[in-house]
């Protein structure tokens, strides 16, 4: 199974931090199986997990069902595996507290949607919004990006963190940010992109709702008043946030 974890490292597009990552993670879970898999040495597993903090558990369980779906994609495992992640964090506190997703800026197989889902989390987009958006609409001099809506115009501010991410985008042929043959893409592949990268990083329980909640609590946290919130979200009128400043 060694060799079936460098292979596995060996195939993925990693920095040196990362690879270094993946390859503690795993060889902890060769060490703690005895590099046989079976449902009950992933219990085994599962249960070792519980010292960690739930963020350090996503993170391992993210190397791992990867690397169980390598290992199934290649034939070496007969029947798939995946495992889930059991404390989940509910709707409710989803709504209500601002979660830690710096595992999004993290590498990953789904480049686009993992750029979605920046794109809502730091500006506070829809699908719909960034489905349409244009090269054009960005000056990546000033780093802002113009947005016209329903004869409503907002100009919003590219985060530092961002950047990386979208730039690699804007630099790809074609005018729209996302494009296949010169035409955009469905909703359907959206939703698609967006949801295999958050199963990717076990936030199976987030949405693009979610996603825009997060970015709406982030912006209250750091002053926006409910008005200039409305702005920065193109809202007509500011009342659909009243429950987030009660």
């Amino acid at each position: 199974m060694i060799n079936d974890i460098n292979n596995f490292i060996e195939s993925k597009k990693l920095s040196l931090n990362s690879r270094k990552s993946y390859h503690y993670d795993l060889k902890q879970f060769y060490k703690i199986i005895g590099g046989h898999v079976n449902s009950e040495k992933l219990a085994l597993y599962q249960q070792s997990l519980s010292e960690f903090k739930l963020t350090a558990r996503k993170r391992k369980l993210s190397a791992v069902n990867q690397f169980l779906f390598f290992l199934y994609n290649r034939g070496t495992l007969k029947e798939f595996y995946r495992l889930q992640e059991t404390e989940k964090i509910t709707l409710t506190q989803t709504k209500s507290q601002i979660m830690d997703l710096s595992n999004f800026y993290q590498d990953t197989d789904y480049p686009s949607g993992r750029l979605i889902a920046l794109l809502i989390l730091s500006l506070g987009l829809t699908p719909a919004e960034i489905a349409n958006l244009k090269k054009a609409d960005f000056d990546t001099t000033f780093n802002i990006l113009s947005i016209e809506k329903s004869q409503m115009k907002r100009i919003l501010k590219l985060p530092e963190n961002l950047l990386p991410f979208l730039l690699e985008s804007l630099e790809e042929d074609g005018d729209l940010v996302f494009e296949h043959n010169g035409k955009p893409y469905s909703r359907q592949w959206f939703f698609n992109q967006l949801t295999d990268f958050l199963n990717e990083k076990n936030e199976q329980q987030l949405t693009a709702q979610l996603l825009r909640e997060q970015f709406i609590l982030k912006q209250k946290e750091n002053g926006k008043t409910m008005t200039e919130l409305s702005r920065l979200l193109g809202l007509k009128t500011p009342i659909t946030l009243e429950r987030y400043y009660r």
